[in-house]
C-alpha cells in the first residue's frame, strides 16, 4: 500500500517543525502554514503566501533568509521540489489499500511500525516529567476530541485506577462544565491529546485551562500549533495510517506507560487505590470474572 507517514516527511519540513518552537510569533505563523499547506504554498507568490499566513510580504522574505535561503524564490523552489515528490505519496488522503494484504495484517503491520518508530524516538526526560506532574496533581482531567477521543477516555480509566481524582472532560459546553473548570487550580493537571487536524474544541480547552493556571501535558504528533506554548510538557508521538485510519497504538502505549509510572512513583498509595478499585467492582458485580490487580 502507499504510505502516509508523518514521521518520514521531507527534510525541509522536519527543519520547520524543529525550528518552529524557537521562531518569533510571525515567523512561526509562516512555518505552521508551510507545514500543513506546503503543496499549495509551492505555487504562491510572496504576497499570496503572506496573506494566507497572516503576515506581511517583508516578513515572508525575512523568514526565507532566516531559513537559510537567498530569498523567497529559493524557498519556493524547495517547496516545489517537495510537491513534486509528495503528491500521491505523503499526503493525508493519498493512502490506497493494497489487494495483496488483508485488512487485519495491514493494520497490525502499521501498528508495529508505529510502535517501532515511537520506541526509537523516546524522550524519557519529558516522559518522567509528565508522570511526576500527574503524580503530584490534586485533580487530573483528560481531554481529547475526534481521533483522540477514545484515547482520552482510556486515559481517564487507567490513570483513575491509581490516582484518586481523574475524569474525562469533553468541553466548555457540557452541562457541568462550570463546576469542573471553576474548581480547577494550579495544583491540577490536564492530560490533553491532539493529533492530525487538531480539533478547535481541543485548542479552545487548552487556552481556557491555561488561563485557570492548570498545568497541561500535551500529547501530539506535532508541536507546531500556537497552543503548544501553553503546555508544561509536550510529548511527541509518531502518527501512521492504514487506509483512512489513524494508527493510535503509540498513543495508547504512552498512556498506559504513564499510568504504570504513576503506580511506581507511589506504590503504596497506588496499591491502596487499586484495592479500593477491586472492592468497589466486586461489590457492584461489575465483572463476570474477578481480577485483583497488584494485591
Amino acid at each position: 500500500m502507499q504510505e502516509t507517514e508523518l514521521a518520514n516527511v521531507p527534510n525541509f519540513l522536519k527543519l520547520l517543525e524543529t525550528k518552529s518552537q524557537n521562531l518569533s510569533r510571525q515567523h512561526r505563523r509562516i512555518a505552521n502554514f508551510l507545514l500543513y499547506n506546503h503543496l499549495e504554498a509551492a505555487f504562491l507568490n510572496v504576497a499570496e503566501l503572506a496573506k494566507r499566513a497572516g503576515v506581511s510580504s517583508a516578513t515572508v522574505v525575512r523568514f526565507a533568509t532566516a531559513m537559510g535561503f537567498n530569498g523567497y524564490p529559493a524557498l519556493q523552489k524547495e517547496l516545489q521540489q517537495i510537491a513534486q515528490g509528495s503528491i500521491g505519496k505523503h499526503e493525508f488522503l493519498a493512502v490506497e489499500a493494497s489487494g495483496n494484504e488483508d485488512s487485519l495484517s495491514g493494520t497490525i503491520t502499521q501498528s508495529m511500525r508505529a510502535l517501532k518508530t515511537f520506541s526509537e524516538e523516546l524522550d524519557i526526560e519529558r516522559f518522567e516529567k509528565a508522570a511526576k506532574l500527574l503524580q503530584k496533581a490534586r485533580k487530573i482531567i483528560t481531554v481529547g476530541h475526534k481521533a483522540s477521543f477514545g484515547v482520552a477516555v482510556h486515559a481517564a480509566y487507567v490513570i483513575g485506577k491509581v490516582h484518586k481524582d481523574v475524569r474525562y472532560f469533553q468541553g466548555s459546553d457540557e452541562f457541568d462544565a462550570f463546576s469542573v473548570i471553576n474548581d480547577l487550580t494550579k495544583d491540577d493537571v490536564a492530560l490533553v491529546y491532539a493529533v492530525i487536524h487538531y480539533p478547535k474544541s481541543t485548542l479552545k480547552l487548552i487556552r481556557l485551562l491555561a488561563k485557570r493556571g492548570v498545568k497541561i501535558i500535551l500529547i501530539s504528533d506535532y508541536r507546531t500549533f500556537e497552543e503548544v506554548e501553553l503546555a508544561s510538557v509536550s510529548l511527541l508521538i509518531p502518527l501512521l495510517f492504514q487506509g483512512f485510519l489513524d494508527i493510535m497504538s503509540p498513543m495508547l502505549a504512552l498512556t498506559d506507560a504513564l499510568a504504570y509510572e504513576l503506580y511506581k512513583l507511589d506504590e503504596s498509595s497506588a496499591r491502596k487505590r487499586l484495592k479500593e478499585f477491586n472492592e468497589f467492582n466486586e461489590q457492584d458485580g461489575a465483572f463476570l470474572q474477578i481480577c485483583r490487580f497488584a494485591e
